[in-house]
């Protein structure tokens, strides 16, 4: 606090040094009630001379640490006019520890002499000792940085209030000064404090008054619960907001029906792959896009060719040729056309990787062959279309009353929206409580939308299916694949990019291994070697992984006391409620 404060002094001498503007006059009108409220009223007279400015603001600081206790005042801001009656434009808004009152307009500006009058309501404001009720105000505070030419406060008593026992002292000079340069006279039912001479930048008048007990109540038990309840009633949005979520979800976000997962020997048939993937965990990726390039090979619409590229001096990297077998037909969706055509429309291949490509597959030398490394930067356009033709099919086979990536984008949307409004409805009401309340609420919102799409009982059953299959091939027992595979001697490249889009390909290419001996034909690899599964899935899955960084790269684009009395030798400048200070913008 007081390094700050030491800082901000500077900062604050630094930038008078350069004003000519100053106060002309600071006068404070208090209006003290029984019930320990009290109304103030400022006239500050700012002369600008001929500096264009929008006006003033005007900071009152309103919480104050006290040893381990914080004390709030409650300050409403009632109205901020010329002498005429005139109203200022005004932005009012919590800053750290104070209210600060913007006023003036930032569409035009104002020179010469200025009439600020500030009124505002204070609560909790007065302190209660065991002898002694007091007023302990800041009436200018001590942060202004230009000059003060006059300040004055007058304050006025409740009715019946025994002038005789009224005690009064001021303080004036810069933050924590002792120095009493003031004066202070009781008048019929006011006390009128003056101070003796002008101030610099920094430096203001501070008041007391000591007022004998019981002619001002304190707060009781149920007044000082309903200024909690004021402050914190925002929060009860908070349940209600959890409580939303938790219907919505209950309603619209959950499933229909929830089968028990039991193993399955294939996957639905009327799935392809990626579809198979999305309708399992409600997303698209792009291990479920690429696994389609996987069943159009084995489907023989493509033909894999991994090659050798030289790669700085010593070394060589792997690079995939994808050989266009046949054009697309009927027997395509909509989503595995789009991927077909997109590869090759938007790949290309240099006269080298093709001679390579050619020399271990002579008989595609006039097919239309692309690598995969030149898909990269381009084929990312690809994508929206092909989850877009992905999320529609399932919504047009029924397995999802609507687009998954929609719902989820409509519940981030109103969570992105709650976490907005948070701020500007805690600045209007300068109430932070709305943001403790609505930005958990936003989170929450943002986090649930994962969980918001829902499965139609078509998808559900097709979802537990699908991971039946996945649970079969996390489980799968040596014998049962023995007698599936003499049974259908495609079942492991026929299936292989289901299990490649469930990420299980490596469990399913470890249940072939003393099984198949041959390479499928819709894949060529450089070296030759000898064919196991698992090192095949190892090759492919480096294939799959290159496929899958290709299509997805994008282009780079370029206050301080509050609690002590000013009796007792306990009192200085700036040391009660209220204070702060200004400036000019």
């Amino acid at each position: 606090m007081k390094v700050s404060f030491r800082v901000a002094v500077a900062l604050a001498l630094l930038v008078a040094s350069m004003s000519a503007y100053y106060i002309k006059s600071f006068d404070s009108e208090i209006f003290l009630k029984e019930d320990g409220s009290y109304t103030v009223d400022e006239r500050i007279v700012v002369n600008f001379g001929s500096e264009q400015r929008h006006g003033i603001f005007r900071d009152i600081v309103y919480k104050y640490d006290v040893g381990l206790k914080i004390n709030k005042v409650r300050i409403s801001v009632l109205g901020v006019e010329d002498d005429a009656g005139n109203e200022y434009k005004t932005k009012i808004s919590r800053q750290g520890d104070r209210i600060n009152i913007r006023i003036g307009s930032p569409d035009f500006t104002v020179s010469g002499i200025q009439i600020y009058r500030i009124r505002y309501k204070v609560e909790k404001g007065m302190l209660y000792f065991e002898d002694h009720d007091e007023l302990y105000w800041n009436v200018t505070g001590t942060e202004w940085p230009c000059d003060i030419a006059s300040a004055s406060a007058m304050v006025y008593l409740p009715e019946g209030m025994p002038t005789d026992e009224i005690r009064t002292k001021c303080f004036t000079g810069p933050y924590g000064s002792e120095v009493s340069d003031c004066s202070s006279r009781i008048r019929g039912g006011k006390v009128i404090f003056t101070a003796n001479h002008s101030f610099g930048p920094m430096e203001g008048l501070s008041i007391v008054v000591g007022m004998p007990k019981g002619h001002i109540k304190k707060p009781g038990l149920l007044k000082s619960l309903l200024w909690i309840l004021y402050f914190i009633w925002p929060l009860i949005f908070l349940p209600i907001g959890i409580l939303w979520i938790l219907i919505v979800y209950l309603k619209r976000g959950r499933d229909p029906i929830k089968y028990s997962i039991t193993p399955r020997y294939n996957p639905p048939e009327e799935l392809s792959p990626a579809e198979a993937g999305t309708v399992v965990d409600e997303s698209v990726d792009i291990r479920d896009m690429t696994s389609t390039i996987v069943d159009l090979a084995v489907r023989g619409y493509i033909k894999i060719i991994e090659i050798e590229k030289p790669k700085l001096v010593l070394f060589k990297s792997k690079d995939y040729v994808l050989v266009k077998l046949k054009n697309a037909d009927s027997r395509l969706k909509k989503h595995e056309k789009t991927m077909f055509d997109g590869l090759f429309i938007r790949g290309t291949i240099e006269s080298d990787d093709m001679a390579k490509a050619i020399e271990l597959c002579p008989e595609y030398a006039q097919n239309k062959m692309i690598t995969v490394s030149s898909l990269k930067e381009k084929f990312y356009v690809e994508l929206p279309a092909i989850k877009d033709a992905i999320y529609d099919e399932l919504v047009e086979a029924k397995l999802f009353p609507s687009r998954p990536d929609k719902v989820r984008g409509k519940y981030l949307g109103i969570g992105i929206v709650i976490l907005v409004l948070s701020f500007p409805l805690s600045m209007i009401t300068v109430n932070f409580m709305f943001m403790v309340s609505l930005i958990p609420i936003a989170v929450l919102t943002m986090i649930m939308s994962r969980f918001m799409p829902r499965k139609t009982r078509d998808g559900s059953i097709k979802a537990a299916n699908v991971a039946g299959f996945e649970e079969f091939v996390r489980r799968v027992e040596k014998d049962r694949i023995e007698r599936m595979a003499k049974e259908d001697p495609t079942i492991f490249e026929r299936l292989l990019p289901y299990a490649m889009a469930l990420g299980v390909e490596d469990q399913w290419a470890n249940a072939f291994k003393d099984i198949f001996k041959s390479a499928p034909e819709w894949y060529v690899s450089h070296t030759g070697a000898a064919f196991y599964p698992i090192g095949f899935v190892n090759n492919l899955g480096g294939a799959v992984n290159s496929i899958g960084s290709a299509m997805s790269a994008r282009p780079r684009s370029s206050g301080a006391g509050g609690g002590s009395s000013g009796f007792s030798g306990g009192g200085f400048s700036g040391g009660g409620f209220g204070g702060g200070g200004g400036g000019a913008w």
